[in-house]
C-alpha cells in the first residue's frame, strides 16, 4: 500500500508541475499576443512602481556631426533598475529613429542578461532626430520610453 501511495503521489505532482510549466509558458504567450499595446509613463509626477522599473530611458548626447558614431544607452528602468532573473527579464530593447526600427537586441533567458543596451550609431544627414526605445518585459509587456531629440549639423 505504501508503494501505491508513493506512486500516487509521485504522479499528482509530476501533473502539478507539468500543469506549472503550461501555465506559465501560457502566461508567456499571453503577453507577447496582447503586445499591441505599448505601455508608457502615464504617473510623470508620481510613477508607480511598474512603471519605474519598465518605462526606458535613452541616454545620448544633443548634438553630432553628419556622419559621427555615437553611442546611444539604453537603461530600462528609468527610476530603478529592472530586475533580471531567470523568470522576470527584459527580452528585447529596440532602438528607433524619428519612428522607425534601425536596431534591437534580444536576450533568451533571463538572469543572465542585462536589461540594459548599448547602440553605436551614426546619423548622416544634419537636422533633428528623435530617438526612442522599446522595451518588452517577458512578464509586463512592451514598453515605450520618453523620446530624445538630437541635432544633427
Amino acid at each position: 500500500m505504501k508503494r501505491r501511495h508513493f506512486v500516487q503521489a509521485g504522479a499528482a505532482g509530476a501533473a502539478l508541475l507539468l500543469a506549472g510549466e503550461f501555465f506559465r509558458a501560457r502566461a508567456y504567450d499571453d503577453v507577447h499576443i496582447s503586445k499591441g499595446k505599448i505601455n508608457t509613463l502615464v504617473h510623470r509626477d508620481k510613477p508607480s512602481l511598474l512603471e519605474k522599473k519598465h518605462v526606458p530611458l535613452v541616454e545620448a548626447p544633443k548634438a553630432v556631426k553628419p556622419g559621427q558614431w555615437f553611442k546611444v544607452n539604453v537603461k530600462v528602468g528609468y527610476m530603478v533598475e529592472h530586475p533580471s532573473k531567470p523568470a522576470h527579464w527584459i527580452d528585447r530593447i529596440e532602438l528607433q529613429l524619428d519612428g522607425k526600427r534601425v536596431s534591437e537586441i534580444i536576450n533568451i533567458a533571463g538572469g543572465v542578461t542585462s536589461p540594459n543596451a548599448c547602440f553605436t550609431i551614426r546619423l548622416d544627414k544634419p537636422g533633428d532626430v528623435k530617438i526612442e526605445a522599446i522595451a518588452d518585459c517577458n512578464l509586463h509587456g512592451t514598453w515605450l520610453g520618453e523620446p530624445v531629440y538630437i541635432k544633427v549639423s
